[in-house]
């Protein structure tokens, strides 16, 4: 566990020092209309605000925030009851869990912060209408606590807070591309942009150009194709062990039905992964010798199948 732990640090190394440096390079060009001094402030309040958060104060508001989510609700809550049960009967129970504000294309649940679960709001919703079972929410849920486990999480606020200008840049973007994807060529343009890059760092060193900044817009540039590759390689490698902890815990069938719901074809090598994980799941030891009284056999029932 320690060599995982250790690659996953160094990998989400390469996804939060990109991020975090074009974050910061954006926040001073939108920022630009500050003299000096306010440049000076708003960089020692953005790092007091992290050390904060490194040190695990106030994550239940900046989880919020961050993960434009809330807390459940009274019916939400009644209705994730069993599941909470279930994970939590499993080791994977997460320190708290929030609904997001509006649906997501995203995972059903997702890990921020150090011990926060992100639910979307139809996970519930297909939990109350029997189109999820239990043990499918209970998948959902202990695959965010056991990626939370496996991946750095002490820094993540920290990371978004210090990412956030360049993460809603990349929103912006994407928005952008989406609304004006009829235009011919327009995702060409996108994947060549290393093209334009590299004509903003020749031009910023001619007679009357920038240096500065072609060279920034070079960065930014080849940041763009950095940070989305090294967080990539980061998820893989957390699904990938998230993925033999919950086999190991006996939800391989409803963790496979997920992979192939969410990737089609493309989850073949990982179903048969989640096979091969659970094939090496540790035998259960031998029951004990029933005692001769009824009391004890009472006892011994209500610890093997957790009935009282």
């Amino acid at each position: 566990m320690r060599n995982v732990r250790t690659s996953t640090k160094l990998i989400r190394v390469g996804v939060v020092v990109p991020a975090g440096l074009a974050g910061s390079f954006v926040a001073v060009i939108g920022l630009g209309f500050l003299p000096d001094t306010g440049l000076v402030l708003a960089f020692l309040g953005t790092l007091v605000v992290s050390l904060v958060l490194v040190c695990g104060l106030l994550e239940a508001p900046a989880t919020r925030l961050f993960g434009f989510a809330r807390g459940l609700r009274p019916g939400q809550r009644a209705v994730l009851a069993p599941t909470l049960a279930l994970v939590e009967k499993l080791d994977l129970a997460p320190g708290r869990v929030l609904v997001r504000l509006t649906d997501h294309d995203g995972l059903p649940a997702t890990p921020i912060g150090r011990d926060t679960v992100i639910v979307e709001p139809w996970l519930v919703q297909s939990l109350y209408q029997r189109r999820l079972t239990t043990a499918d929410a209970a998948t959902a849920i202990g695959h965010a606590v056991a990626s939370q486990r496996i991946g750095p999480s002490r820094f993540d606020l920290a990371a978004r807070l210090w990412a956030l200008p360049w993460t809603l840049v990349i929103v912006v973007i994407r928005r952008i591309a989406h609304t004006f994807s009829w235009v011919p060529a327009g995702e060409l343009a996108w994947h060549l942009r290393i093209v334009m890059g590299v004509i903003a760092v020749y031009q910023g060193f001619q007679p009357g150009g920038n240096p500065t900044l072609g060279v920034a817009t070079g960065v930014l540039v080849a940041i763009s194709y950095i940070a989305p590759a090294a967080d990539r390689t980061w998820r893989a490698v957390v699904e990938r062990d998230a993925d033999r902890i919950l086999a190991q815990c006996g939800l391989a069938e409803p963790l496979i039905h997920f992979a192939q719901w969410r990737r089609g074809a493309e989850s073949m090598e990982r179903a048969h992964r989640i096979r091969a994980a659970a094939a090496d799941r540790p035998a259960a030891p031998p029951p004990a010798k029933a005692p001769t009284n009824q009391g004890a056999d009472t006892r011994v029932l209500t610890h093997l199948t957790g009935v009282t």
